[in-house]
């Protein structure tokens, strides 16, 4: 077949190469080979063809532009929503190791039971009862207003 002919011109070609083969009484050649190897040669060109389009097509300057831009902007959002990820965690680590800076310099600390106990002047001690729980009294004058401050909230 000519390389000149379009695939679908050497499928039209190889059919009637075909027909004239099959009745052709003094036929040398078989004419199914020779109609599928026509035809698998117009095929092979056909794709060929195809693959040179789609690449002629993809590599068109508006098509490159078009798909550095959705790139860019796919990156951009990966960069904003890792940078989104990356400031809950750490705001969250930060939630989560924040000490008070400030505390009652008259806490107990016990190492079993309840842990620490409570401040005197803290809400929930009515009157003279400063007992904890574990049997921590707290003596009434230990935390005033005027001894911790501040550093009760008061």
């Amino acid at each position: 077949m000519s390389d000149e002919l379009t695939p679908h011109d050497q499928a039209v070609q190889a059919i009637a190469d075909f027909d004239r083969t099959m009745h052709d009484p003094n036929r040398t050649v078989d004419p199914i080979g020779q109609l599928f190897r026509a035809l698998g040669a117009a095929s092979a060109q056909h794709a060929q063809e195809a693959r040179a389009a789609r690449t002629r097509w993809r590599n068109r300057p508006e098509a490159k532009a078009a798909r550095s831009r959705a790139a860019k902007k796919a990156a951009a959002t990966r960069a904003a929503k890792k940078a989104a990820e990356r400031a809950a965690w750490e705001a969250e680590a930060e939630r989560d190791a924040r000490v008070p800076t400030v505390h009652c310099p008259h806490f107990d600390f016990v190492p079993f039971g309840s842990g620490e106990t409570e401040c005197v002047l803290a809400p929930g001690h009515a009157g003279e009862d400063h007992e904890d729980v574990d049997g921590h009294t707290w003596p009434s004058d230990d935390c005033t207003e005027d001894d911790c401050g501040e550093a009760c909230g008061y």
